[in-house]
């Protein structure tokens, strides 16, 4: 295959998922391109997608989950979160995989204005954090978005455009998608409907699809000054989606007599481990390398 370009990631379809999707690649210094769209009843792959052999690897992708609602406006899904166990969060320990969960995750996506797919599975950026119902999630942070009082609430699509801009990533408002590009089953690129014509566009790690539909009223408001932004999603899933993310209240923290001697020897055993990672002077790649 010739292409006409090349990028690492290609991020197509809503705003909402496609620029939240594209401002956490850029942060990790994956080059992205952007393509915005969205059409009342529109849909994941777009009206003028035909091409067999994309609609049934969509089709595989869902084939499992039984009726799923098409996209449709609604409010911007909202989660309270808690950090994980420190091994859990920082990629030590793998949090219990539930297979069952899956499935229900993937559906919850489809049919939100807020999600996205992406054709491979990465974990740049992705720390482990816990609902309040002590599940576990994988969390991309977006960034932090600040509800100041007294003035009307921010928009989300806003907020996510001001972030695109503030990173220079070029959207592209009149380009669609026409069909994936597959190499042994695996999607490398995509042809794309331009003003200039077609356009073949490689994709070294992956394509991140959103459904082209309007998300609406993307008010955010909640009972907080600052809340973050983040692509939540589940172990093992290529499902993602946008949401607003509140930190959970901190327990109270018990001052019994007993406090003290846990503390301090967490504080002797970290301090041993940080002298011995710096006397190794082990090279830590930025962000971890990208995963099928």
């Amino acid at each position: 295959m010739t292409w006409d370009d090349e990028v690492d990631v290609i991020c197509l379809g809503g705003v909402a998922g496609t620029l939240a999707s594209a401002v956490v690649a850029v942060d990790a210094d994956v080059e992205v391109f952007v393509a915005t769209s969205s059409a009342p009843g529109g849909t994941w792959l777009g009206s003028d997608v035909t091409d067999a052999e994309t609609l049934d690897y969509f089709a595989a992708l869902t084939a499992d989950l039984g009726p799923v609602e098409p996209p449709s406006v609604a409010e911007v899904p909202m989660r309270v979160v808690q950090e994980a166990p420190r091994d859990e969060s920082r990629g030590r320990k793998v949090a219990t995989f539930f297979g069952s969960r899956l499935n229900a995750w993937a559906a919850q996506c489809l049919s939100s204005p807020y999600g996205l797919l992406h054709t491979r599975v990465t974990d740049w950026g992705t720390t482990g954090m816990r609902t309040l119902e002590d599940k576990p999630v994988q969390v991309k942070i977006v960034g932090t978005m600040s509800l100041a009082s007294g003035e009307d609430a921010p928009s989300l699509i806003g907020w996510l455009c001001d972030e695109a801009d503030a990173r220079g990533i070029n959207i592209h408002t009149d380009t669609t998608l026409d069909r994936l590009v597959f190499e042994d089953g695996v999607v490398i690129g995509a042809m794309l409907n331009t003003p200039d014509g077609p356009y073949a566009l490689g994709a070294r790690h992956g394509v991140t699809l959103a459904p082209a539909v309007p998300a609406g009223d993307t008010a955010v408001v909640a009972d907080a000054e600052d809340v973050q932004i983040g692509l939540v999603s589940q172990t093992g899933s290529r499902f993602a989606r946008v949401e607003v993310l509140m930190a959970a209240t901190p327990a109270p923290v018990s001052n019994g007599p007993c406090q003290d001697g846990p503390r301090v020897t967490t504080t002797l055993r970290d301090s041993r481990r940080n002298r011995s990672q710096s006397r190794r002077g082990r090279k830590v790649d930025r962000y971890p390398p990208f995963g099928e």
